[in-house]
């Protein structure tokens, strides 16, 4: 292979790396909209944190769109969460891929943008990766796209422009977060996990537990740093290790995924740890399939044989989706009717036929169990679907479907054979030419973001923004942060009682660090926390939104007793070298008075 093939290949994808992938963004995006579900009305609504005419008067910028501002009720919420799990859901199948993708994006960025208090680096992770999406073939295989697609794809590689962005962006999420820190923390002391595992906001049983390993954590901050560093370069530059590339991009994948799995153990940050992870399989090369394909070839797994009735469009439609998903595409299925005996057999036992390497053959629900033992996918599950339980339920969905054909064939009817698409050359060009300029938008923009360096690009800066493609890699650069914060809330009530809001604890002036950290419910709320520990403004927003929800609707701890006015203060405590803490700060960050005439009143005696 000459040199410019041998390159193209190490920046190609390979399709089935792009169905894994695109199965566990779409997974991903479910599983965002489940973990903001909890908090719908709290972000998401007019009597939330954020109402809509404060966002608009007060945050919001010409490209910050939101879908979710067309209505502030609490079911337009509801309505438009679930649209998105929806689409979230589709793009898991690989139903109408391109669409799936293009609704992700949109929804994603529409949620982004109604809320910025609680967004985070994840969710700057899955903004990026899913735009870098839209143009690449996420449906050639293992999905319902490719299931029912009339002509099947030879190739098995995708490169384009598209495909480079998307290493280029991976490539600057973690080469810019090296070169931020660059204090002797991470380079040269190596204490950054020292730091990092006692912001109690963060740690996780695990974590605390690690505090007791100094040197071991010292090792984890080398490993960490050099990772960001040779890991990046690796991923552009393994085409110099020649036929041995795939190994070392293998490896690569490996020791990124294990990388955030250790962020995982260690640290409470929502999903950005699997976020990242999806994205790395990506770059799972295709020599690996192979070496699988083959190993499981070899047991035999792609000698089975499914036959169904050739009358029968939602047969047809379900055989071909379930060896998509399940089995080789050499698996062959037949209508019944081209065998004589099987065609008998399937009308005696009212039943599809699956036949095994023994030309045994099975039928109903003990016809699906066997393709789960053919399958690389489905065998590790075997146990479970084979169990009594799932026989019997299994047995009573195969005989309720058999008996609702007409209905499942109407259903089925949303299941449309496609044709190959004929390519056209001037299309192709243009998004080509759109791929590459993302590609240097995405360059530019991160250039930006090292701020010693004074990179000036207003264009591509302005371009980031309306394409929402900005981005921070900053966490916990240059230095992770020295100093835990907790927030207390001492209030008081009609009846001149007072209260500390958060913990409900009557006695407001003892310390209450641990109470409040095991009260945040989610990252949401602890990325809100934080971002209002620096931001007086933020603390504001968060005293109207107690107000609400104490009064209007959720008096929790105290029946018949309104809430009247009460004080946000935030608490600091640094972590010292020797693993002491230091002394306690405290800022008051806002006070609050939920009615107008308790206001006059406080203010009127203050001046005079």
């Amino acid at each position: 292979m000459h040199f410019l093939g041998h390159l193209k290949k190490n920046f190609s994808f390979d399709y089935r790396s792009l169905a894994l992938y695109r199965f566990l963004i779409g997974m991903i995006v479910v599983s965002d909209v489940i973990y903001r579900w909890e908090d719908i009305q709290h972000f998401y609504t007019d009597v939330g944190l954020i109402p809509r005419g404060t966002f608009l008067t007060e945050m919001a910028m010409p490209w910050s769109f939101s879908l979710h501002l067309a209505n502030g009720s609490y079911g337009f919420a509801v309505f438009m969460f679930s649209l998105h799990l929806l689409i979230g859901l589709m793009l898991m199948m690989g139903y109408k891929t391109r669409w799936a993708i293009l609704g992700a994006f949109l929804m994603t960025v529409s949620v982004h943008n109604r809320n910025w208090l609680v967004n985070n680096g994840g969710d700057d992770v899955l903004r990026a990766i899913l735009f870098l999406s839209l143009f690449l073939p996420l449906n050639k295989c293992f999905s319902i796209d490719s299931a029912l697609q009339k002509e099947e794809s030879e190739k098995k590689e995708h490169f384009s422009t598209w495909g480079l962005a998307f290493f280029i962006q991976v490539f600057m999420i973690y080469f810019i977060s090296y070169v931020l820190k660059d204090s002797d923390i991470w380079r040269r002391e190596f204490t950054a996990f020292f730091y990092s595992s006692r912001l109690e906001i963060f740690a996780t049983p695990f974590g605390e537990w690690l505090k007791a390993f100094p040197t071991f954590g010292q090792f984890i901050t080398f490993l960490s740093i050099y990772l960001e560093w040779l890991g990046p370069l690796l991923l552009m530059f393994s085409f110099v290790l020649g036929k041995r590339w795939w190994w070392a991009r293998l490896l690569l994948v490996v020791l990124f995924v294990a990388f955030h799995f250790g962020i995982f153990l260690t640290m409470n940050i929502g999903l950005f740890t699997f976020i990242c992870e999806a994205m790395w399989v990506l770059f799972i090369p295709g020599q690996f399939w192979d070496l699988m394909a083959d190993k499981f070839k070899q047991r035999h797994f792609d000698k089975v044989s499914i036959y169904y009735d050739g009358e029968c469009g939602f047969c047809q439609k379900g055989v071909r989706i379930l060896r998509e998903f399940l089995l080789f595409r050499s698996v062959q299925i037949s209508p019944a009717q081209d065998n004589a005996s099987i065609y008998r057999d399937m009308q005696k036992n009212n039943s599809w036929v699956v036949c095994n390497e023994k030309k045994e053959r099975f039928f109903h629900y003990e016809a699906f169990l066997q393709l789960l033992k053919h399958s690389p996918v489905g065998k590790s599950f075997f146990f479970v679907f084979a169990s009594a339980p799932s026989r019997w339920i299994g047995r009573k969905i195969y005989r309720w479907i058999s008996h609702h054909r007409p209905l499942m064939g109407k259903i089925s009817q949303f299941l449309s054979y496609k044709e190959a698409g004929k390519e056209i050359k001037t299309l192709k060009i243009i998004i080509e030419t759109a791929g590459a300029f993302i590609l240097v938008t995405i360059f530019m923009w991160n250039l930006t973001t090292i701020k010693k360096y004074n990179i000036q690009s207003p264009f591509f800066q302005s371009v980031t923004r309306w394409l929402h493609l900005y981005q921070e890699w900053n966490m916990f650069a240059p230095y992770p942060k020295m100093d835990n914060i907790w927030v207390e809330i001492p209030a008081t009530l009609s009846d001149g009682s007072q209260i500390e809001l958060l913990s409900g604890d009557r006695d407001i002036f003892s310390i209450k660090d641990q109470a409040f950290y095991r009260q945040i419910r989610n990252e949401h709320w602890r990325k809100f926390y934080l971002n209002m520990s620096d931001r007086n403004d933020y603390a504001r927003y968060y005293g109207g939104f107690l107000c609400r929800q104490w009064n209007d609707s959720n008096i929790r701890l105290i029946k018949d007793a309104n809430l009247r006015s009460f004080e946000i203060i935030v608490f600091s405590q640094p972590t010292l070298p020797n693993g002491q803490k230091g002394g306690i700060s405290r800022k008051l960050s806002w006070k609050h008075w939920c009615y107008n005439e308790d206001y006059r009143r406080e203010n009127n005696k203050v001046d005079k």
